[in-house]
């Protein structure tokens, strides 16, 4: 069976990159920032197993979100050291499921995907992953 670590990168090899119409057709680049902080988080110790498979099992349709999208739902930024990081975020459903993808530019570098992840939603009865409308509809 295939490392965590090797089914990310298999699809990152597949794809490359995305032209993203949020972007203005601009170019989204899969690149080894991206699997790190799928497998890992911010001070270097592993994810819990559950939520890597979580992120494999999302990558096609986070893929997808970034070919259909024109627009982003939410956009952040920060300095640290001298050095800006940009963020943006758009959320779909994609197969009755809400995701929400990531993706970060740091500096005048490129844009690159940053991670995704349900995007859960609270109501009254509790945590759902709400569903709205397909991306495809």
């Amino acid at each position: 069976m295939k490392s965590y670590k090797d089914q990310i990168k298999d699809t990152f090899k597949q794809t490359k990159e995305v032209s993203c119409p949020a972007f203005g057709g601009n170019k989204i680049y899969f690149n080894a920032k991206g699997i790190n902080h799928l497998l890992y988080k911010g001070s270097r110790s592993r994810r819990d197993n559950k939520r890597i498979e979580t992120n494999i099992r999302l990558l096609p349709r986070a893929i997808k979100v970034l070919q259909a999208m024109p627009y982003f739902q939410e956009e952040s930024n920060y300095k640290k050291e001298n050095v800006s990081y940009k963020f943006w975020a758009f959320e779909a459903v994609i197969n009755d499921r809400r995701i929400k993808v990531v993706i970060r530019q740091v500096g005048n570098g490129q844009k690159h995907f940053w991670s995704v992840i349900p995007a859960w939603r609270k109501d009254r009865f509790g945590i759902i992953n709400a569903r709205k409308k397909n991306l495809e509809e």
